[in-house]
């Protein structure tokens, strides 16, 4: 140390800040050899396990049945990607447009999400949870109307800017069915309808809701939500990035209102 050197804090330390307090984790642990999750043996688990079993694992700390792995990997299929033009995908693809790093353009498509557009699921399933297993539904929607009204919220899960019917959310239900607490997708039809009533327009449950029956039948911690959509929509974003680059010239304005889609077809 020279003499114009001086430690960052002069004097004894104050209270127990300047001590390191052992700390616990029951998620993952590393050996020599091997990782351990929820005490399974990712090398075991390769080829074994499928991934949703394995992140119901590490997520609920609990094994998955295969009933329950199958419903997650059909929550995950319902959220991959909703088209080029969502708020996610055009900012991944005005990132790829500059050429930036791809995980630049994921970061930047995942930080588009917010309570519009793919950070609600999470709400929802907070909302579901409050639902009277023997109550009067309708009256329990009116409340959580007017209560999210009040707070100048939207109310998520119901209806969607694009579909007067979501057949996504409509698929999910109808899985989500056998393993959901039976008021749960009576729940968010209430508030569906009880928003029709107020706005006089069709308003269809949409695929946030069936995802916040879904994952709540799957016995997930509500803050997994949104991250479950996340993850899954990052796939769909992976793919815009990846064509961005290879379709696109590099700085090219991109306008919402002129893409067109020339994939295949549904036959």
């Amino acid at each position: 140390m020279t003499d114009q050197s001086r430690p960052t804090h002069q004097g004894n330390p104050a209270g127990q800040s300047h001590k390191a307090e052992p700390w616990h984790s029951a998620i993952t642990m590393t050996t020599d050899h091997q990782v351990i999750v929820r005490g399974v043996p990712l090398d075991e688990a390769i080829g074994r396990e499928s991934f949703p079993a394995m992140l119901l694992l590490m997520w609920r700390g609990e094994p998955a049945t295969p009933e329950e792995a199958d419903l997650l990997a059909a929550c995950m299929v319902a959220s991959i990607d909703h088209g080029p033009v969502s708020p996610s995908a055009m900012v991944t693809r005005t990132i790829a447009a500059t050429r930036a790093a791809p995980m630049s353009g994921l970061a930047g498509g995942i930080l588009a999400f917010g309570e519009h557009h793919g950070a609600v699921v999470t709400r929802a399933m907070q909302i579901i949870a409050s639902a009277p297993a023997d109550g009067d539904l309708d009256l329990w929607a009116d409340e959580v109307f007017e209560a999210e009204r009040r707070a100048g919220r939207r109310i998520p899960g119901v209806g969607h800017r694009w579909h007067d019917k979501d057949l996504r959310a409509e698929r999910l239900l109808e899985l989500a069915g056998p393993l959901a607490e039976e008021h749960h997708p009576r729940a968010v039809r209430a508030l569906a309808g009880r928003v029709a009533k107020h706005t006089g327009n069709p308003t269809p449950v949409n695929v946030d809701g069936a995802l916040a029956v879904a994952l709540t039948a799957l016995r997930l911690d509500p803050a997994y939500g949104d991250f479950l959509f996340a993850v899954t929509r990052s796939y769909g974003l992976a793919a815009h990035y990846v064509e961005e680059t290879k379709r696109g010239r590099p700085m090219r304005t991109i306008d919402p209102t002129a893409a067109h889609y020339d994939g295949p077809l549904p036959e």
